[in-house]
Order: structure tokens, then sequence, then C-alpha cells
């Protein structure tokens, strides 16, 4: 058998290495890139979370958990004070508290990413800029479409319900979904940026405060007169408010349009903080 000599250059060549033609190669700064990078990293996201333990636990576990202990213990008296049922706005409320929560993690293992140099490597591969981003955010609006769905799930069970139906349900979806991703956004800038260890630490601490001065309980007129605008605004009791409106019926309008006003101001303020936190991290 005559052996055919194959050359170094020949040997590894895209066509033998099993590479897509060079016609079929796709620009960085395309489009395509651009969807193509995002999914990929969404996924890698995903799958991380979906891994960890403690992501699971915070994301669909402890939201459950929490649904159930707070109707057990404090159905009755809520709704002897307030005179309704609680579900309708302890359920909204824990979701949101949920879907804010996860971010929290989010930040912490997006610290992680940073120290160990990884946000670097990705920064030099072929990719489109924006993916890293971009699939970050694809993956927290899966997280808190999971954890608002099952929430809504054990809500279900212990009696609330969503008056509006299937139109109800994906507008609740939404107002969590643009309620959640702005604050992500929010706790992403301040990973990034912050050089203290321990911010991400401190918003979740927030977070859990914040549970006890909304809505959701009981009507800003139960809290003394100082505190009851500042409840009655905070951005958690407006999007409570505004699925409890769509939940049971009520006013939507105004509460609604505070949540956006919130939330845009959340994505106005941090999403230049949070892509330039990025590109610094990323060339660290």
């Amino acid at each position: 058998m005559t052996r055919v000599p194959v050359s170094r250059t020949a040997a590894y060549s895209p066509d033998v290495l099993g590479f897509p033609p060079r016609q079929e190669w796709t620009a960085e700064s395309t489009t395509r890139a651009l969807v193509r990078g995002s999914t990929i990293q969404a996924e890698r996201i995903l799958v991380k979370w979906a891994t960890d333990p403690v992501t699971l636990l915070q994301s669909l576990l402890f939201p459950a958990i929490m649904v159930l202990m707070f109707w057990l213990v404090l159905d009755r008296s809520v709704s002897a004070h307030s005179g309704t049922s609680s579900v309708f706005g302890m359920v909204p409320m824990v979701a949101l508290v949920g879907a804010m929560s996860g971010a929290s993690i989010s930040g912490l293992g997006l610290r992680r990413e940073r120290t160990s140099g990884l946000l670097t490597k990705m920064w030099v591969l072929p990719v489109h800029r924006a993916s890293a981003m971009v699939g970050r955010l694809l993956a927290e609006a899966v997280r808190v479409v999971v954890t608002v769905s099952a929430v809504l799930a054990v809500g279900t069970i212990i009696g609330f319900r969503i008056e509006s139906g299937v139109v109800g349900y994906l507008a609740i979806l939404g107002i969590t979904l643009v309620f959640g991703l702005s604050f992500s956004i929010m706790v992403t800038a301040l990973a990034l940026l912050s050089r203290d260890s321990h911010i991400v630490e401190w918003v979740a601490i927030g977070t859990n405060l914040a549970m006890f001065f909304n809505t959701g309980f009981v009507p800003a007129e139960s809290y003394p007169g100082w505190l009851q605008p500042i409840v009655e605004y905070q951005p958690l009791s407006c999007a409570v408010n505004a699925i409890r409106g769509l939940a049971a019926g009520g006013p939507i309008a105004e509460p609604l349009l505070l949540t956006v006003a919130w939330s845009a101001a959340l994505l106005l303020f941090f999403t230049r903080p949070t892509l330039a936190g990025y590109r610094r991290a990323a060339g660290r």
C-alpha cells in the first residue's frame, strides 16, 4: 500500500477538522452572531443553575415553602384584619420576592465568574460582545417565569385564583418579568462595579426587609402615618397591587403605571453602568 503524504496544512484544514465551510462563518458583529451567542450563554447559565442546589433552593423551593408558611401562620389574622383573603396579596408578594432573591443569587455567581477570570476568557472569544449580557438576561427571564409559575401553582392550592383567566396569568408573568429583569440589571451592575464583595448580600438583606414593609399583607393604612407613603409607593407594593388587581379585581392602571415607571427608572439608571462594569471586569 502506497502512503499518500499529507501536508501539515491540509491535515489541520477546516474540512478535515469538521468545521463549517468558510462561506458559512458568521461575523462577530452580526445579529445572527448575537442570537447564537446569547442562546449559548443562556443555556450555559441555566445548566449551571440547574446543577447548583443553592440556586434551586432559593429559586423554587424557598418561595414555595414561604407561601405555605405565611398562609399557615398569618392567613387567619391578616384576613380578619383586612376583611379579604390574604392570599391575593401574599402570593404576588412572594412571587416578586422570589424573583428578586434569585437575582441576588445570580449576582453572587457573577462575582465568582469575575474573580475566577471567566469573564475575561469569554471576552476574548470570537463572539458578539453583547451576547454575554443578553444571554444572562435571557436566563434571568427563564428563571423568573419558572419561579413565578411555581409560586402561583402553590398559591392555587391554598385558594389563589386569577379571575381574568389566561390573559391575567400572562399579564402577571409580564409584570414579574419586567420587575425581575430591572432588579436583575441593578444587581448585575452592583456585582460588577462594587469592590465590596458583600454588596450583593446586602441587597439580599434589603429584599427580605422590603417583604415586611409593603401592601402584600395589609393595606398601607395599617402602618404608622409617617411610613404609609413609603410603603404605598415603594416598587414592591406597586407590583403587588397591580397583580392583586389582575387576580381578584380592583385598581390596575395606577399600580401598573407605577411599576413600569420604577422598572424603567432602574433600567435607565443601571444599564449603562452594567455594560461599563462588564467591560472593566472582563478586561482584568
